[in-house]
């Protein structure tokens, strides 16, 4: 199916430039997508820099438009075209956003107002529950961090990366288990937070590197389980099996806590960027993989997901509701 884009300005307390991408040859009202980045100054595309573009953003706004969704993704503030100051930008300033946004694509007129679905990633999947449990949504996707915390999701990775630096080969890994470095893992990260969550400011240095502590601050007080439960709109939860970043063990919890229909699906061979790949990440390669994996066309089985629950829960609307636009 062919599509167009056009730019478009989000009003939320700073102006936020996203794209609006159409399926050609719409006759009806269309359920419409939002979608929210993860982590990091990453743009409505997925780029961070010239040599860290992961593109998963176009490419699931590209896929979503094929399967007759329009679909909205920006940049978050203070990051590209958007205004704002990314370095003082908390948690629920980003919610504020994506909240202004999901009443963008209310008020537009091709949209079924109650039938906008918020797709998060990462980062996204907490700012997307947060959203959910405060604004009436037709349903959240939640990929690669669904049910759980950012102080969780650290925790696991910092565990991972002693586990990788303890039966790592050769003389690297020798060498960092005699200066200790696993053990230094936690009680660095610990003085880290510790500094961060003591801190008034919104951005404070550690380690003479200014820091979002308004962010880190709001993220490690915010309970996303408490928000999955007030959430009644479909829910669907896909993470990799292969993800370094998000746990998929956490998955099976969600119908837990959401009231209304839950799904969960962990892919074989997926990781964070939602790419098929065939070895885990481990500390010494998560940053050249990533890049390695931005070229990769979005995982296949996690296009079927998406493409079976939309049409499950959104592709049937009667001629009643249809109008002619």
């Amino acid at each position: 199916m062919n599509s167009w884009e056009k730019e478009v300005t989000i009003e939320s307390k700073v102006a936020l430039k996203g794209t609006l991408s159409f399926p050609e040859n719409r006759k009806e009202k269309t359920p419409a997508i939002l979608i929210i980045a993860g982590s990091g100054k990453l743009d409505r595309n997925g780029k961070v820099n010239k040599k860290l573009d992961l593109k998963l953003y176009q490419q699931i706004a590209d896929y979503l438009t094929s399967l007759g969704f329009i679909n909205l993704r920006y940049d978050k503030r203070g990051v590209a075209a958007s205004e704002g100051d990314f370095l003082t930008t908390g948690l629920w300033d980003l919610v504020d956003d994506a909240q202004a946004a999901v009443h963008f694509l209310k008020s537009l007129p091709e949209v079924y107002a109650e039938k906008v679905i918020v797709l998060g990633h990462s980062e996204g999947c907490m700012i997307g529950t947060a959203v959910a449990a405060r604004e009436d949504l037709g349903g959240l996707i939640l990929l690669s961090g669904a049910v759980e915390r950012l102080s969780e999701a650290l925790k696991r990775q910092r565990d991972l990366a002693k586990e990788d630096i303890i039966h790592a080969k050769g003389f690297q890994g020798n060498l960092l288990r005699l200066l200790g470095a696993h053990n230094k893992v936690e009680k660095q990260a610990q003085k880290y937070i510790d500094k961060v969550m003591s801190s008034s400011k919104d951005v404070t240095k550690v380690n003479l590197i200014k820091t979002n502590a308004k962010w880190m601050r709001e993220h490690f007080l915010y309970n996303v389980r408490e928000d999955l439960a007030k959430v009644t709109c479909p829910v669907l939860a896909i993470t990799g099996a292969r993800d370094y970043q998000a746990n998929p063990e956490v998955l099976k919890d969600l119908p837990l806590y959401v009231k209304g229909d839950a799904q969960f699906h962990v892919v074989e061979n997926m990781g964070h960027s939602c790419k098929y790949i065939t070895k885990t990440s481990t500390i010494f390669s998560v940053k050249k993989d990533i890049i390695a994996e931005s070229s990769l066309p979005i995982h296949p089985e996690l296009e079927k997901l998406l493409k079976h629950w939309l049409q499950e829960h959104f592709n049937s609307i009667s001629t009643e509701e249809a109008v002619i636009i």
